[in-house]
């Protein structure tokens, strides 16, 4: 696989400009962030991969980062298209592909819509599916005080 340019953007099928960024050549690994996150929190975890030979692909999901805010869109089945309009748009084939915490939903949702042709390995960490809140079915969850509390706090100061 050819190098990927450090910033670019791909254009989803409904138009939004999603921000990428890549580093290296190789055996392509695309990085889905936390939710609320962009894609420079995989800084770091990009540069090591790019050292170990490997193609390293994240972007900022919609609404997130530096990509536009359409005010919508962000329901797992839209972010899993756009997960697959990038990785069409780079044509990669092959991946792993890693999702941190909320991502998991759109990793697992994109693998429901989409099929596993272009995906050779998943990767979930810390991950959220199958869902974040407690509920009798789902003792392990966050209280949904705590979750109340965290949403009220991100509607606050959303960049902090």
């Amino acid at each position: 696989m050819s190098a990927i340019l450090p910033t670019g953007h791909v254009v989803t099928r409904d138009g939004v400009a999603l921000v990428t960024r890549g580093a290296g050549a190789g055996p392509p690994v695309v990085l889905l962030a936390s939710w609320s996150l962009s894609s420079l929190s995989w800084g770091a975890i990009m540069a090591r991969l790019e050292a170990q030979g490997f193609c390293a692909l994240a972007y900022d999901r919609r609404g997130h980062g530096r990509s536009a805010d359409t005010g919508g869109g962000m329901d797992y089945d839209t972010l899993a298209d756009d997960l697959a309009d990038v990785l069409a748009a780079h044509d990669l084939r092959a991946v792993t592909l890693v999702a941190m915490s909320g991502a998991a939903g759109e990793a697992v949702r994109y693998l429901a819509r989409h099929g596993a042709s272009r995906i050779a390995r998943l990767v979930l960490i810390g991950p959220t599916t199958p869902l974040l809140a407690r509920r009798a079915d789902n003792a392990a969850g966050i209280p949904a005080e705590a979750l109340a509390a965290l949403r009220a706090a991100m509607l606050d100061d959303f960049p902090q």
